[in-house]
């Protein structure tokens, strides 16, 4: 279950919250809508061919993003199986 939900939170944002971290479920739902709102802009509004520098950055910028949800979810997981984070 811990390596499914981050997983689900690198590729798709909120996802993991919602499968497996049950205190998060909430803002897991907002972060979610949010990533196919950018997804939406970046994959279907043609922001590639349109802006090619913008989708760059943006890139980037949902790749970091996906990573600290990845950590995130990691942290959490280590966590509640009792075991230090560092």
């Amino acid at each position: 279950m811990k390596w499914l939900c981050i997983v689900l939170n690198f590729f798709f944002p909120g996802l993991g919250y919602l499968v497996g971290v049950p205190e998060k479920r909430v803002v897991g739902i907002f972060w979610l809508l949010g990533v196919i709102g950018l997804t939406a802009v970046e994959q279907g509004m043609g922001l590639e061919a349109a802006l090619p520098d913008a989708f760059k950055v943006m890139f980037a910028s949902v790749f970091v993003m996906n990573t600290g949800f990845a950590i995130d979810t990691f942290l959490i997981f280590k966590a509640k199986e009792g075991k230090p984070a560092a």
